[in-house]
C-alpha cells in the first residue's frame, strides 16, 4: 500500500491501516494517524494489536499462516 492510499484512509477518518506482507520478515506494518510515518512492525512470533481502533484486541501474527 502506497503512501498517497494510506493518507486518503486517514483524511476519512481511519484511525490505524495495516499493511499486511506474508511474504516480508515484516509481517505487518501498522500505521496510525497520529503518527502516519512511523509504522509498528509485527513479526512472527508476535502478537499484533489495533489500537486505538479496536481497544484490547489482539492476534498472534503466525495466525495468518495457518
Amino acid at each position: 500500500m502506497n503512501t498517497k492510499t494510506r493518507a486518503d484512509y486517514f483524511a476519512y477518518g481511519t484511525l490505524v491501516v495495516w499493511d499486511v506482507d506474508l511474504q516480508s520478515e515484516d509481517v505487518i506494518k501498522s500505521y496510525k494517524a497520529s503518527d502516519p510515518d512511523h509504522p509498528v512492525i509485527f513479526q512472527r512470533g508476535e502478537v499484533a494489536d489495533a489500537e486505538p481502533t479496536v481497544p484490547g484486541w489482539r492476534m498472534a501474527v503466525d495466525e495468518l499462516f495457518g
